[in-house]
């Protein structure tokens, strides 16, 4: 794996197993990625029958009526609430209705990982990735960290990363409902596609919660994608790019 961290623009380039880094995923989500800062995905739970649809493995539902948290929850299971994490990435499937390439029903979980401090040396990051068939994690596997943009030796690891307990990815419910009548009226319909973790970068100076939105225009029934950049308790929007 191979993690860029450029104290100029910041973008977080993991690649991971899928053959995507972080800044791709992200410009897949989003669209322009000069105008949409990376962070991360969700699928709906505005009523639809798709949206009740969901993975359980043992106790836990892998899906957004689990909660935007459902990651996050399992990331803190698996590596403990103290854990100081860089990034951490869920992507949820939309639903065929509104992406035609979506192989599992909307709200579905489909991708979990989290960066975070290797506990055998502090310098390092480490990422572990989700198995969503069985809700297990893999081994960690190392991410090789290189700096642009300034100065390598006076980089410090640190300034990227934040405990797991001091973000409150389950807050981002009230987030989503309360946006719930604006985009009523912008989309015929539309999934909450992704929840993100997004380290310090160019558009922000501490770490921010995203949350993805993709739609169909009731305009035109075009697909659209949009996110919102959201402070790490979960309560305030900070950019609103949904619609």
């Amino acid at each position: 794996m191979n993690l860029k961290l450029q104290p100029v623009m910041l973008c977080m380039t993991a690649i991971f197993s899928l053959g995507l880094s972080a800044c791709d995923r992200s410009k897949a989500a989003s669209g322009n990625l000069s105008d949409k800062p990376d962070l991360a995905a969700g699928a709906a739970e505005e009523g639809s029958a798709g949206s009740q649809v969901s993975s359980v493995v043992g106790e836990r539902e892998l899906s957004l009526a689990a909660g935007p948290d459902v990651c996050f929850r399992a990331a803190a299971e698996q590596l403990g609430a103290d854990t100081k994490v860089s990034e951490i990435t869920s992507f949820f499937s939309a639903g065929k209705d509104i992406d035609s390439n979506a192989r599992e029903p909307e709200g579905m979980m489909t991708i979990c990982t989290v960066e975070y401090q290797d506990p055998k040396d502090p310098r390092k990051l480490v990422s572990v990735q989700m198995d969503v068939s069985s809700g297990t994690f893999g081994d960690p596997q190392p991410v090789d960290i290189t700096v642009a943009g300034g100065d390598a030796a006076t980089f410090k690891l640190e300034d990227y990363l934040i405990p797991l307990s001091q973000v409150n990815a389950a807050e981002l419910k009230s987030v989503m409902a309360a946006q719930k009548a604006k985009l009523g009226g912008v989309y015929s319909r539309y999934a909450w596609s992704g929840v993100r973790l997004s380290a310090p970068g160019a558009f922000n100076s501490t770490h921010t919660l995203r949350l993805d939105l993709t739609g169909r225009l009731a305009a035109n029934d075009i697909r659209q994608e949009g996110y919102a950049s959201v402070t790490t308790d979960g309560k305030t929007i900070k950019t609103n790019n949904l619609m």
